[in-house]
């Protein structure tokens, strides 16, 4: 019988693959609006279309398989994970970066792909994936800290506080999901396109 530490290990992995082919995607999807200074580096308009259809299809299938990467890493924890701070900043992380995935997601798909050549609108999908997949990788390294204790941000050269948690008033969570809510609504009655 294959564990669920099994499964948990190749979600993750079709997840942080598909996600980091979204991401690269879409930093070549700012040529759309921002000229390329070196002539070796730009891209054909079809490559570009390509690259945006790429970067769709990565950022779905990422945000597809996270919550099944979520569900089958907390069947793969030993022992009773209550009072462990990193679980429960994994979990908050996980909300974080699925959050930003599905923003990307529902502007892109909203706007269609001629979001890109508006500068504004451009810079804003770039910087969504761009949280949206530092998110996702603070929480595979908090699930490297689990397992192996260590991950991939004792690569960096600060330390960030992923062992500490802050405990957010349940008033203000409410109201963080009522804004949520409110902005995703916003976004769909919008009917103003793309210029």
């Amino acid at each position: 019988m294959v564990s669920a530490a099994t499964f948990h290990a190749a979600i993750v992995e079709i997840t942080i693959g598909s996600l980091t082919l979204a991401v690269i995607c879409n930093l070549l999807c700012l040529q759309f609006a921002f000229p390329m200074p070196f002539d070796k580096l730009k891209l054909s308009e079809n490559v570009l279309i390509t690259m945006d259809r790429a970067a769709l299809m990565g950022a779905l299938l990422g945000s597809v398989m996270m919550p099944f990467a979520i569900f089958t890493g907390t069947l793969s924890v030993s022992g009773n994970p209550a009072g462990s701070e990193l679980l429960y900043n994994k979990f908050l992380y996980s909300g974080l970066a699925f959050g930003f995935w599905a923003s990307y997601l529902i502007g892109r798909i909203r706007m269609g792909s001629e979001l890109w050549k508006n500068k504004g609108y451009n810079l804003l999908q770039v910087f969504t994936s761009i949280f949206a997949f530092t998110m996702t990788i603070t929480v595979a390294s908090i699930g490297g800290k689990i397992v192996r204790n260590e991950s991939i941000l004792d690569l960096l050269p600060f330390w960030l506080p992923i062992e500490k948690t802050i405990i957010i008033n349940p008033i203000i969570s409410s109201l963080l999901i009522i804004i949520g809510i409110y902005s995703m609504t916003i976004m769909y009655k919008m009917k103003d396109s793309v210029e």
